[in-house]
């Protein structure tokens, strides 16, 4: 009898095996990662795989879906924070930990391959622009009403994000580099001015 995909087992394995597909995808790009090297990998056989992802196009959306979901939290944090304070305040507080994350080298380098194959696969392009747009509305709804200038604010910071990921691979010590309190300051011009 198979295991519900709900089981804790099943998701501890799902788990498994997104992480040794992350570790995999990294190191050696999504193309030369095949679901035999995923299996071995993840220590489990490839018919085990098959059980939880279809293909490796599956396995991709679940890290999609589990970088939306971090986002999603770090969401929740902002309006954690701004119960004290206002968002902008909030946001600009958080501005050391989430530049931190998108400067990370192991997440940069897996978010770069995946947007490689997402230039080539329109399936997970598709996914990847979908998420974007759910966690951009995330970021307008917690600045108030979209408006234009809500929606330039917010693909103006993700920029600023998505550029430290591209800087961190280019440039590993970039993050020793960064005056955190200046980031503090940049975030808050562009939210504010």
């Amino acid at each position: 009898m198979s295991e519900s995909p709900e089981t804790p087992t099943a998701k501890r394995r799902k788990a498994q095996v997104v992480n040794a597909a992350a570790d995999c995808f990294r190191r050696d790009g999504f193309h030369r990662s095949s679901m035999s090297r995923i299996s071995a990998a993840a220590g489990m056989s490839s018919g085990h795989i098959y059980h939880y992802f279809a293909r490796k196009e599956d396995i991709v959306e679940a890290l999609v879906a589990q970088e939306e979901s971090e986002l999603a939290l770090l969401v929740q944090d902002v309006e954690r924070a701004a119960e004290g304070s206002d968002v902008v305040t909030a946001i600009s507080n958080l501005s050391e930990r989430t530049a931190g994350r998108y400067m990370e080298r192991e997440h940069a380098g897996l978010a770069m391959e995946i947007l490689a194959e997402s230039v080539r696969n329109p399936e997970i392009a598709k996914l990847i622009e979908e998420s974007d747009a759910d966690v951009r509305r995330s970021f307008e709804r917690l600045l108030g009403e979209r408006t234009p200038e809500i929606v330039s604010r917010c693909a103006l910071v993700a920029s600023l994000l998505d550029g430290l990921s591209v800087r961190s691979i280019r440039h590993p010590g970039v993050a020793g580099e960064i005056d955190r309190l200046m980031l503090a300051k940049v975030m808050r011009f562009i939210l504010t001015a």
